[in-house]
């Protein structure tokens, strides 16, 4: 029973133990920065991948009303949404099983592309210059 009792405590350290030591303010400052974050890499996203500001040929705007930080708050709203419920339906991983997955998994993969594509780029003579 003791060794339970500790090994939970390890793991309430390891998902949330850095906001204990923090009083209001910087509480709130670490959460208005995670939300910002959101906010901006929707709003990159939506410009990049969703043609930013353009609308949709659905319909042409013949009003004087400026459309275009309307369609591009909608898109920014849309990947938002997408992200706060990707991040509550997807279990949490503890830190360091986080840790582990990148440095033994996913750094291997991404060396191993970065040796891959260009070798068969070259082996099959199909360099873009």
């Amino acid at each position: 029973m003791f060794i339970y009792q500790i090994k939970f405590m390890l793991e309430s350290e390891l998902v949330a133990g850095f906001f204990t030591e923090h009083s209001s303010v910087p509480f709130v400052f670490f959460f208005l920065a995670e939300y910002a974050s959101i906010v901006l890499f929707s709003c990159i996203t939506s410009i990049l991948f969703l043609g930013g500001y353009h609308m949709p040929e659905l319909f042409i705007n013949d009003s004087l009303i400026n459309l275009q930080s309307i369609i591009l708050g909608l898109k920014t709203c849309l990947f938002c949404f997408m992200f706060v419920w990707f991040r509550a339906t997807l279990p949490r991983m503890r830190y360091d099983a986080l840790i582990e997955l990148c440095w033994l998994n996913l750094l291997p993969v991404c060396v191993a592309f970065i040796i891959l594509v260009p070798s068969i780029l070259i082996a099959f003579n199909i360099s873009p210059y």
